[in-house]
């Protein structure tokens, strides 16, 4: 199988995330996150097509996959996918497979920038090879994420 090399400024338009302040509502609908997680719900999204998400400060470490619109703060990064190169939920994989913390380029607080981001090299199959892959992937993720449900029901029960 050829792989590809592309830089990660190829495959993805790095973003950045944007104060929630006026968006932030109680009867929202769009997800917040932030480096840490769910930070609330917003009254409209900032991004409506999947996503991966990577931290610009704090947790830099943990990438996230989204596919419905949301917003993001300004300490996260969401990414505008380049998908007649690559799928979205492929490159998820192939970033949290990295080690991003070997870019910190924080003193006190972890930090990316996306120049950096940018000049990542990553190797991609063609998109019928991605499918493929994701094809044994997503069943498995999809079992997991059913028994974590249980698992958090069965806890809410004892």
């Amino acid at each position: 199988m050829i792989y590809n090399k592309y830089t990660l400024k190829e495959l993805a338009t790095i973003r950045y995330g944007k104060n929630q302040k006026n968006v932030v509502s109680l009867d929202g609908s769009f997800p917040i996150y932030g480096t840490g997680g769910l930070m609330g719900y917003a009254s409209k999204y900032l991004y409506d097509k999947p996503s991966v998400l990577i931290g610009r400060k704090g947790t830099i470490d943990k990438v996230r996959y989204v596919t419905h619109p949301f917003w993001t703060v300004d300490t996260l990064f969401y990414t505008e996918i380049n998908d007649a190169i690559v799928l979205p939920h492929f490159l998820y994989y192939v970033l949290s497979l990295l080690d991003l913390r070997k870019y910190n380029e924080g003193t006190s607080i972890p930090s990316l920038r996306t120049e950096t981001l940018n000049r990542l090299e990553l190797y991609i199959p063609p998109l019928s090879e991605q499918k493929k892959i994701l094809s044994f992937i997503e069943p498995i993720e999809e079992k997991i994420d059913i028994n974590s449900r249980i698992n958090r029901n069965l806890a809410l029960v004892a």
